[in-house]
């Protein structure tokens, strides 16, 4: 009788030990395609039907002293700091807006970070049925 909890480790190793390098070289050329497209712009690639492009990323941040001045119902998502999982269900909620919170001055956005964005260009399949996309991103021709 085959233990199947040691099976399944086993398994579960020897992938990870296989995913690792390529983790880390997707990662690589995942981060030369965002600095080439920040630097050259978007493109679009037909053959493979997507859009490249780059958005940023923007992090939200409370000001504590304002969101209580300005917002006293809300007092109870600050602690010594804001507490953002309890502010976003209040805005989930609907006990406030974050355009309230922005005219108040209580809430910024800042820039944190860009990711590159690797989106199918609609309904149409450019590249065809049957015809795969290799590890290396090329197409393997027929």
């Amino acid at each position: 009788m085959v233990d199947i909890r040691a099976a399944l480790l086993d398994e579960y190793l020897e992938l990870k030990e296989k995913l690792g390098p390529l983790e880390k070289r997707l990662e690589d050329v995942r981060d030369r395609l965002r600095d080439l497209v920040t630097e050259e712009g978007h493109f679009v690639d037909e053959v493979r039907a997507v859009i490249v492009r780059v958005e940023p990323r923007f992090r939200k941040e409370y000001d504590a002293e304002k969101l209580q001045a300005a917002f006293p119902r809300l007092n109870a998502c600050v602690r010594p700091s804001v507490d953002v999982a309890q502010l976003e269900a209040c805005l989930r909620a609907g006990m406030v807006t974050d355009g309230e919170l922005e005219r108040a001055g209580v809430l910024t956005r800042a820039l944190h970070s860009r990711a590159l964005v690797v989106k199918a260009l609609g309904q149409q399949n450019l590249r065809g049925p049957g015809r795969p996309v290799t590890a290396e991103g090329r197409l393997d021709l027929p």
